[in-house]
């Protein structure tokens, strides 16, 4: 058997392949991106997560080599961690581990295996592509502290500016605002004051109000579509500066995420914009999913 992993700021996705690539099995559990929640609990949600599905198998065959790929990994020293503490899973004591950034295994299932870009559009964001040479460059991810610009946490973290403007008058309140104002219960400038506080470093919570950014976006909201309008400028930058490091000769996008394939005012944005860089350019949203690039990139190692 071989398992891929995807660890992402708001959950963790295990796919289980056979020799013939057929699937066992798919399960999903809790966050394991590194730097959202801590080691401890990032490694646990990965156990349970892969117990799960390991129940699902009827075929209890040993796992040969699982490859996962954790949002956030930015080093070697990072890999070497994260190897090391999934080498002491009973279910892995025998498998060959490597562990990655997630662009890694989210190209792999997006493009199966062709060149091209990709532009993950989920908690976090980047654009990562790699030409016919195997030469590759990544464009952002470098985690929420520096924004994860035209993200979901970009748009909740926007739109709770928003609501510190309107809440002092700076801004007309909109319907946008008064939707913020009942979801958060925030009502008070203490309010705010408290909920900035709570919110501080609760990325995945930040990213959740995303939704009603791109409701109200596609209600003409003007705040809403301002927030849209800066966040798909900045996702289409980074597909543009991986376009021009690369040569690319299938210029082939894959978009990883619901924020980016939903039917909404957002992705019409970003996709115009991305036909500005080239209109050869073919969008489309990821054909297999990064757990499953990640059960394929297994098979290889």
């Amino acid at each position: 058997m071989y398992v891929g992993i995807d660890g992402g700021g708001n959950k963790t996705r295990v796919v289980i392949l056979d020799d013939d690539k057929q699937l066992l099995a798919v399960r999903e559990g809790g966050p394991s991106n590194v730097r959202t929640v801590n080691l401890k609990e990032s490694i646990d949600n990965i156990q349970h997560t892969l117990q799960n599905a390991l129940s699902k198998v009827k075929d209890k065959s040993p796992i040969k080599s699982v490859f996962i790929g954790l949002g956030d990994i930015s080093s070697e020293d990072d890999e070497a961690l994260i190897e090391s503490e999934l080498a002491k899973l009973p279910a892995l004591k025998d498998a060959k581990i490597k562990a990655q950034n997630n662009v890694y295994s989210a190209f792999t299932g997006a493009l199966e295996g062709r060149e091209g870009i990709i532009v993950i559009i989920g908690t976090g964001s980047v654009a990562f592509g790699v030409n016919d040479q195997k030469e590759s460059h990544r464009c952002g991810g470098y985690s929420f502290k520096e924004g994860d610009l035209g993200s979901a946490y970009d748009l909740g973290k926007q739109a709770l500016s928003y609501l510190g403007k309107a809440l002092d008058g700076r801004i007309e309140t909109t319907p946008f605002i008064k939707d913020l104002k009942t979801s958060l219960e925030v009502h008070s400038f203490n309010d705010a004051v408290l909920l900035y506080d709570d919110l501080y470093l609760m990325r995945a919570k930040v990213a959740r109000i995303a939704r009603l950014v791109t409701k109200y976006a596609d209600l003409k909201d003007p705040y809403a579509l301002q927030i849209c309008e800066e966040a798909t400028d900045e996702l289409a930058l980074m597909v543009e500066g991986v376009y021009k490091h690369l040569s690319l000769k299938n210029l082939e996008l894959g978009v990883v995420g619901s924020l980016g394939n939903a039917n909404t005012i957002f992705k019409m944005m970003f996709d115009y914009k991305v036909k500005k860089i080239d209109r050869n350019f073919v969008i489309h949203p990821a054909l297999k999913d990064p757990a499953y690039g990640a059960a394929l990139k297994a098979i290889d190692l």
